[in-house]
């Protein structure tokens, strides 16, 4: 397998990402400028809460989608993306109709209207049938029509948002949550129909059966990892105000640039990597990989010497007090970014059943760092604790790749260590130099130069 085919589906991924990220960026402005920090707190916690629903109805069959692959062949995956499909559509009235009749209450506990609670839910589902898809198009390395799926839901989404919050004097919070479920609603349900016409192919025992087992540890793992991600804007909001909420979330929103770029290498790097341990190619994971976790390292350090300054054109200096949680979060992400050599590793071989152990466990330590800091320490204590259960996610799944799977993981500590000293340099350089901006833009030229230099020389982004 060539390096320009990783290449290929790697930079698709990237532009894509980029300009989902870059049409946040550039709208993020306008909606701080627009809404006040509570009212942006608000429209982040309701974010929170669709981000769990999504991952619950759906019940993360989409995981099973690349081992399927592998198992059966490419020529029946239409057929097992219908019948799979079906698992969520049951797992969504299974909670539809709960949340329907105890809304009122569970308003109270969830702190949403209880409108936008019913609301969440379903757009949940639809929401769920888009990243279905799209990971089915991911497996398949057609990247160019997941990225143009994905460019194209989000820039409906801004529009809609933006002429909604615009046309409103009251409850902007409130006119922007309902506009943007308005594209979730028309392309997920599109894509529904398209899937079952694809694959003809309502309920396959055999398939469901093989799903289930493998995706219910990942529904664990992954609902762990939103509680992980998503907890700490739940308890700010109970345990602060949510103005404090909104600082946190426009500096997580900034630093969630490193979350779409790892997320992005990943999906472009996971067919090649389990194409290649299929074929026993350990000299060429290895090869790659070493460019993969540079070219990582590289570009988050450039991000933090950016950071300070892109964070005062985001947002008006009414925001600014989340400016201190940067360098917190881009260490945290960059762990985050580490645990997933060890996780492909895991998925690669099934040996999923310790993965939501480790999530659950983070996200316990999390919300147990929170309860202790965020008293004491507002948002900050909430960054702190994020770093510190990303720093166990890591330590605890290296540990499980290296002594109890019962194969060779191929990295050894040393392949972590040196790109965290390299980050960790950085991210203390911008902040002692934080008022010099010339001094840090320098060094992010320099940085940007060295990796443009890496590439060409070895013809391959990694």
């Amino acid at each position: 397998m060539s390096s320009k085919s990783i290449s290929k589906s790697a930079l698709w991924q990237l532009a894509g990402k980029f300009s989902l990220q870059g049409i946040a960026f550039f709208t993020t402005p306008i909606f701080t400028r627009l809404l006040a920090p509570e009212d942006y707190g608000y429209a982040a916690l309701y974010m929170s809460w669709l981000s769990i629903f999504t991952l619950v109805v759906g019940l993360q069959t989409s995981g099973s989608v690349a081992n399927a692959r592998i198992k059966y062949g490419e020529c029946v995956m239409d057929g097992y993306n219908s019948s799979v499909m079906t698992i969520s559509v049951i797992a969504f009235f299974a909670i539809f109709i709960p949340i329907v009749a105890l809304r009122d209450s569970l308003s109270k506990i969830f702190g949403l209207r209880h409108d936008l609670l019913v609301l969440a839910v379903v757009q949940g589902f639809f929401a769920y049938v888009v990243s279905f898809y799209t990971a089915k198009l991911d497996q398949f390395k057609q990247v160019e029509k997941s990225t143009l799926l994905s460019v194209a839901q989000s820039v409906f989404t801004i529009v809609i948002s933006l002429f909604a919050v615009l046309n409103v004097r009251s409850d902007k919070a409130i006119a922007k949550i309902y506009a943007q479920a308005v594209p979730s609603f028309l392309f997920g349900f599109f894509l529904l129909f398209l899937i079952y016409i694809k694959g003809k192919k309502i309920w396959d025992s055999d398939y469901n059966k093989f799903c289930v087992s493998l995706t219910l540890p990942l529904l664990v793992h992954a609902l762990g990892g939103l509680i992980f991600c998503q907890s700490d804007r739940i308890m700010i909001a109970k345990m602060q105000t949510q103005e404090m909420l909104g600082f946190y979330s426009v500096s997580y929103a900034l630093c969630c640039v490193l979350i779409t770029i790892s997320g992005a290498l990943n999906v472009a790097w996971v067919p090649f990597y389990f194409d290649f341990k299929k074929q026993n190619k350990i000299d060429e994971i290895l090869s790659h990989s070493k460019r993969y976790i540079w070219l990582y390292t590289v570009l988050s350090s450039g991000f933090i010497l950016l950071a300070y300054d892109v964070f005062k054109l985001m947002a008006p200096q009414k925001y600014w007090g989340g400016m201190r949680l940067l360098p917190i979060f881009v260490f945290a992400f960059f762990f985050d970014f580490l645990y997933l050599f060890p996780v492909n590793f895991e998925f690669y071989h099934c040996q999923t059943k310790m993965i939501p152990i480790a999530t659950l466990l983070s996200s316990i330590f999390n919300i147990l760092i929170n309860l202790l800091l965020i008293p004491n320490f507002d948002i900050t204590g909430a960054a702190l604790g994020t770093f510190a259960a990303c720093f166990f996610k890591f330590a605890f799944h290296y540990f499980v790749s290296s002594f109890i799977v019962k194969k060779t993981f191929e990295y050894g500590i040393t392949f972590f260590v040196f790109p965290t000293l390299f980050l960790f340099f950085f991210i203390t350089f911008s902040y002692f130099f934080k008022d010099l901006i010339l001094v840090r833009w320098g060094a992010a030229f320099f940085l940007g130069g060295y990796l443009l230099i890496d590439m060409k020389k070895n013809k391959s982004i990694f």
